[in-house]
């Protein structure tokens, strides 16, 4: 009988044993008491920034055009109130949270900020412009305002970019060293229809030595994207935003109409212009054909 009591005995004081061990590992894995995260504090809006006849503001953590002024740069690029500016230079600020408002108004206000791009936001599209602070002593100047009329053969092609049907960033500067024939156009204008027969055939007769971009005055994106595709249209097709789009602006199409077309020559030149892409053949042969000319587009 002493024998069995003291094999329950030892039994009981192995459990024992046991169950404090386990006790003690419950306490060692229990995670540390966490106290509370305090707050985040609210994000403070940023003090206005003006450029190019534009004042910016920091809202919700966003970069937000609040104001346009009449007849500037800003306005001239086709900018409202509440776009959204997504890029600026090369800066994708919606990568950042929250924005630094002080470096943006570094890059805005810096001494050598002689010109800056955006691209920003509106709806659910996008638009691309290049913007330069209004010239001293010029009151109510812009550097890259509405054009009286179309530039004149021999002087530079204004610059522009956008982004073409594919997506694709497209920028006039980026393709000097190649012939660019750039086509103004809407689905609404009926001489555009034709006008599109010959750009084709002038694509294909040039192709690899001549840049097509097409650049459309539609107000809305879903008869600018059904012409392109039913017209089978050659090149780069950038929506402009209507008749009053920055790129229209820039060429002047205001005081030319449409169908329009510009050859840029290699040189950023503009070499001829107008309203029949078959006057224009002869000068575009001449760009192609020229020693050394493969566009690789």
């Amino acid at each position: 009988m002493a024998h069995g009591q003291g094999c329950v005995a030892r039994s009981r004081s192995i459990r024992g044993a046991l169950a404090g061990i386990l006790a003690a590992l419950a306490v060692v894995a229990a995670p540390p008491f966490a106290a509370p995260r305090p707050p985040r504090p609210a994000r403070e809006r940023s003090a206005p920034v003006s450029f190019a006849g534009m004042t910016l503001e920091i809202r919700a953590g966003r970069l937000v055009v609040s104001r346009v002024e009449p007849e500037s740069a800003a306005a001239a690029a086709g900018l409202l109130p509440l776009d959204t500016v997504l890029v600026l230079n090369d800066l994708v600020l919606v990568d950042l949270d929250p924005i630094a408002p002080e470096y943006v108004m570094e890059i805005l206000r810096g001494d050598k900020t002689d010109g800056i791009r955006l691209i920003v936001g509106r709806g659910a599209g996008t638009l691309t412009v290049y913007l330069k602070p209004r010239p001293e002593g010029v009151p109510g100047a812009a550097s890259e305002g509405p054009a009286a009329g179309p530039a004149a053969p021999g002087s530079e092609a204004p610059f522009f970019s956008g982004r073409d049907q594919k997506g694709e960033e497209i920028s006039l500067k980026a393709l000097r060293g190649k012939p660019v024939l750039i086509d103004f156009w809407a689905s609404w204008c009926a001489p555009c229809r034709q006008s599109a027969i010959t750009l084709r055939r002038l694509a294909d007769e040039h192709a690899g030595r001549l840049v097509v971009i097409g650049v459309s005055l539609d107000d809305d994106r879903r008869p600018y994207e059904a012409f392109v595709y039913n017209h089978h249209l050659p090149g780069h097709q950038i929506f402009d935003g209507g008749r009053e789009g920055p790129i229209g602006r820039l060429y002047g199409i205001r005081s030319t109409g449409i169908p329009f077309s510009v050859l840029v020559d290699p040189e950023g030149r503009i070499a001829a212009s107008g309203g029949s892409l078959q006057e224009m053949e002869g000068a575009i042969a001449r760009l192609a054909a020229a020693p050394g000319t493969r566009t690789g587009s």
